[in-house]
This record gives structure tokens, C-alpha cells and sequence, in this order.
């Protein structure tokens, strides 16, 4: 595919990009195309949220000019990207940050703390009251009713699900770690995420984890055990895990981030999302404004966008620096 180049006297980045991919990046891909077509008039793009596999294949056929994807890219990836990317093939960087919260509804309590082993109870239906001893005993003074507990949970497969499920492997859950919920999970099962907000608030004593953009002020969230107490979901304690996060390199020059994590500072239950871009375009014209596009959305103003306005966080700055440098290496076919 190429682009839409403009006449010699117009802008020298100009044209139409096409996306295909995750759609956890759908409100920030959004945000970031908002503040891209204000600095470069002459530019679109159209997205389609059709899941990374989908827009990894759209990717390494031609069908799109880069992916926003849930992982970093594998080795395998990279060699079936080399015959539509060039010969280095593609390459991914990180470009925000997803908290997940766990959401419940049962305003009479506050401060609600749980642990993975809690939780992984919870969901093992081991745990299916709210006054249960192993709740009470981490919530010292808190009076819990009598009440049944009820976990909500999407169906579809989502990166989402892996870092939930992979939080309550931490603890005594007796579930595998996976993008899906097993069938036979406790609960009340919904279609997908964006069904989870308004299942939760119109049925009382649920829990579910949710992403914070959807949590915002309408839930209160659980205080999270990740080995060094117990941690509030917030802005300030995500930046903290954020922090001390650690970068890293990947497969064909990719760049990749993850945040501290469980056992180390700050709120630890998120995930890093990215997007993958070819190291080498059809023409100068494309690489140009694939190289606009990836970097708006790693500096200041791109990623100021999606934090206002999708609620995600950034990558740790050295990351985000060695994703610029590394799109700037994006060239065209000779």
C-alpha cells in the first residue's frame, strides 16, 4: 500500500494511514490521531480494531501501514513480516500503559484489601461471601455483610484476562493463567469488556476486574497485595511501578518495557501495550508519514493525549527514547 503524497509545494508529510489491530488501543489510537492530523493537516487514518493476530496479518500481507498489538513482537514475527517490510523485516516499541483494577460494588465498605490468594478463591469459588474469615482477617475493623459475592468476568479472549489471571497465579489460584476465562469460572460471565462497567454496577456484590479508564470515579477499586503491602490504584502509585520498570530489546531492533510488577514498587497489575511498525516502506513518501505517526505517539504530545484522554499511562522515558530513535530509522525501498 502507499501513500497519498501531495503535490511538491504542500507539506512534505501528507497522506492516508491504515491500521488494523488490538482494540485495548482503540481510545488511544483516537486521542494520538486527534493531535497527529492538527500537526499534520495534509494526513488521516483509519483503524480498525479487529484484534493483534488480524492486524499483524494486514501488517506482513500489505493490507496495513502498522499495528497497534498487545506484545512485543517475536522472532517469528519478524521473519514472516521480511517479505512486506524489507529485509530486517518489522519491529515493535511500547506506547502505553493499561492498569487493571478490581471494581466491586458493596458501598457500605471502604479500603477493601485483597491478596492474589483471595481473590483467586474468589474466583475458584472456593470464597462466596463477603463476611468469609479470609476476607475479614485482612480487613481488620471492617464489617463485611452477609452477602454473596458474585465475579463478572468477559468471555472473549483478552490480553486483559492473561494479566488478570496471571495475577491470581501469584497466590493459591488452582486456574491456568490464560487470554480466557475457563467456562466453568464462578460467576456471572458477560460478552466482552466493554459489557463488564454496567453488569457490575446493576448487581450488587460484584467484582470484576476492569481497566482503570472504565473504572474512572464510577467504582471504588480494591487495595492490591504485590509482596510489599497493600497498594491503591492511582495515578501517582502506577507511575511508581512505571519507575522502576525495565527496558529492554527484542527480536529485530524492537524495544520493550515492563513495569516492576509483583514484588516490586508501586501498583503492579497493568499491561504494556505496543505498535509494529516495518523497517522499510514502498516509497520516501509513506516512510515519512509512518515515522510522523509513530513519532507523535512516543513524545510528549502523543502521549500526553492518551493519558488525557484515554486514561492509560506512558512508558518509562527511556524507553519511549529508544522507540523514537528506533523509528527514525524507518527508511524506504531503493
Amino acid at each position: 500500500m502507499t501513500a497519498c503524497a501531495g503535490p511538491s509545494s504542500g507539506p512534505t508529510v501528507r497522506g492516508s494511514l491504515t491500521a488494523v489491530g488490538t482494540g485495548i488501543q482503540s481510545n488511544s489510537v483516537s486521542a494520538w490521531r486527534s493531535g497527529w492530523v492538527k500537526d499534520y493537516p495534509g494526513s488521516s487514518l483509519n483503524f480498525s480494531p479487529d484484534g493483534s493476530g488480524v492486524g499483524l496479518d494486514a501488517l506482513f500481507s500489505g493490507q496495513g501501514h502498522f499495528a497497534p498489538v498487545d506484545a512485543p513482537l517475536t522472532a517469528g514475527d519478524i521473519e514472516r513480516s521480511r517479505q512486506a517490510c524489507g529485509p530486517d523485516g518489522a519491529f515493535s516499541v511500547p506506547v502505553s500503559v493499561v492498569a487493571l483494577g478490581v471494581a466491586f460494588n458493596l458501598p457500605s465498605v471502604k479500603n477493601l484489601k485483597l491478596t492474589p490468594g483471595v481473590l483467586g478463591s474468589i474466583y475458584s469459588g472456593d470464597i462466596t461471601s463477603w463476611d468469609d474469615p479470609a476476607i475479614s482477617d485482612i480487613n481488620q475493623g471492617t464489617k463485611f455483610p452477609d452477602q454473596e459475592i458474585i465475579p463478572v468476568r468477559a468471555t472473549e479472549s483478552s490480553v486483559l484476562t492473561q494479566t488478570a489471571t496471571e495475577y491470581l497465579a501469584a497466590g493459591s489460584w488452582d486456574g491456568e493463567p490464560g487470554m480466557e476465562w475457563a467456562s466453568d469460572t464462578t460467576g456471572q460471565p458477560v460478552r466482552d469488556y466493554a459489557a463488564i462497567a454496567d453488569k457490575l454496577d446493576n448487581t450488587a456484590g460484584s467484582i470484576a476486574f476492569l481497566e482503570k479508564s472504565a473504572i474512572g470515579s464510577r467504582f471504588d477499586t480494591a487495595l492490591l497485595d504485590f509482596g510489599k503491602g497493600f497498594v491503591r490504584m492511582s495515578d501517582d502509585t502506577l507511575n511508581l511501578s512505571i519507575g522502576f520498570g525495565t527496558v529492554g530489546s527484542g527480536p529485530g531492533g524492537s524495544v520493550t518495557f515492563e513495569t516492576a510488577g509483583m514484588g516490586g514498587e508501586g501498583y503492579g497489575l497493568s499491561l504494556v501495550t505496543y505498535q509494529a511498525f516495518c523497517s522499510r516502506y514502498a516509497n520516501e513518501a509513506l516512510s515519512r508519514l509512518v515515522k510522523s505517526w509513530g513519532t507523535f505517539v512516543v513524545g510528549d504530545g502523543g502521549q500526553g493525549n492518551s493519558t488525557y484522554f484515554a486514561g492509560v499511562a506512558s512508558p518509562g522515558e527511556d524507553a519511549r527514547e529508544l522507540a523514537k530513535d528506533r523509528i527514525e530509522e524507518i527508511d524506504a525501498a531503493a
